[in-house]
């Protein structure tokens, strides 16, 4: 989920130390040489190699903190939320007082569309580690989704408190004012987004509703396109976007947009059926 701030990927950017590389020779299928094995395969952007490899050590040692973390790591950085929850829900549970298992647990959840579940992972993520930018940022948009604003504004506030510049931050935070119709500093924080990354979805989405609400529809349209072009996954500016399009009497792209949310809406909800298919538990969509 591009609205997520960049994970710490050990395995994708750390190499192997030098203590690790004066290490004795292990045997080719043992844990530690398929972990070195995975570690290469993600430098070499290769998450299907290293997946498998990840697969083989699960099995040696499937209660492993280290094999688990990674596998869910790297199944996050290739985009497959599913995979990264069911390790990393026994993982909290191997491990509950490592706040990195609770937040990568939020995110991959957030990543696969419950909101809800996220938001009580991440929740927990906080209690361990209670002023850690990324976990503040990544619950502030958890209850972002859920349109719970005024509960989301702390959270990214404090965020921003610790990290001034942060870019997610900003765009999450103009999002929740944006929600409680605080026009003007949501104005002030997406600018200041769009000003360090002008493409950015969220900061895009925002001034788009911004402009909606300003009657000033072309610069909507042109704002949700950017936010569409940025996360095309996203059915919130897909919907928002047949919107302006439909002001500007457009019903041909209208049209074709408002089909593309609804797909995008079935894509998600298909993917929450299948997590809570896997794991057994219930939540709640949000349209938009």
């Amino acid at each position: 989920m591009t609205r997520l701030a960049g994970l710490a990927l050990f395995l994708l950017a750390a190499p192997a130390s030098a203590q690790t590389a004066r290490a004795p020779a292990t045997p080719p299928d043992s844990v530690r040489a398929l972990l070195r094995l995975a570690r290469l395969q993600s430098g070499k952007k290769d998450a299907a190699g290293a997946l498998e490899s990840l697969g083989r050590a699960r099995k040696i040692a499937p209660n492993s903190e280290e094999v688990l973390s990674a596998y869910a790591q790297v199944s996050l950085a290739a985009g497959k939320p599913l995979p990264a929850i069911l390790a990393l829900e026994p993982l909290t549970r191997i491990c509950p007082g490592v706040a990195q298992h609770h937040y990568l647990l939020g995110v991959a959840l957030l990543q696969a569309g419950d909101h809800v579940a996220a938001t009580e992972s991440l929740r927990r993520a906080r209690e361990l580690e209670p002023d850690r930018p990324l976990t503040l940022i990544a619950l502030g948009l958890a209850l972002n989704t859920g349109k719970r604003y005024a509960e989301a504004r702390p959270f990214l506030v404090r965020s921003l408190e610790l990290a001034p510049d942060d870019v997610e931050a900003l765009a999450a935070l103009a999002e929740a004012e944006a929600g409680l119709g605080e026009l003007q500093p949501a104005e002030e924080h997406a600018q200041r987004a769009l000003s360090r990354r002008q493409g950015h979805a969220t900061a895009n989405l925002v001034m788009g509703l911004l402009r909606m609400k300003q009657e000033r529809y072309a610069e909507a349209r042109d704002a949700f396109q950017r936010a569409v072009a940025a996360e095309p996954a996203s059915s919130k500016a897909q919907y928002q976007l047949s919107l302006a399009y439909a002001r500007l009497n457009d019903d041909a792209n209208a049209s074709q947009h408002l089909d593309l949310y609804r797909l995008r809406l079935k894509e998600m909800e298909e993917r929450v059926r299948e997590l809570r298919g896997e794991t057994g538990e219930t939540g709640a969509e949000s349209h938009p």
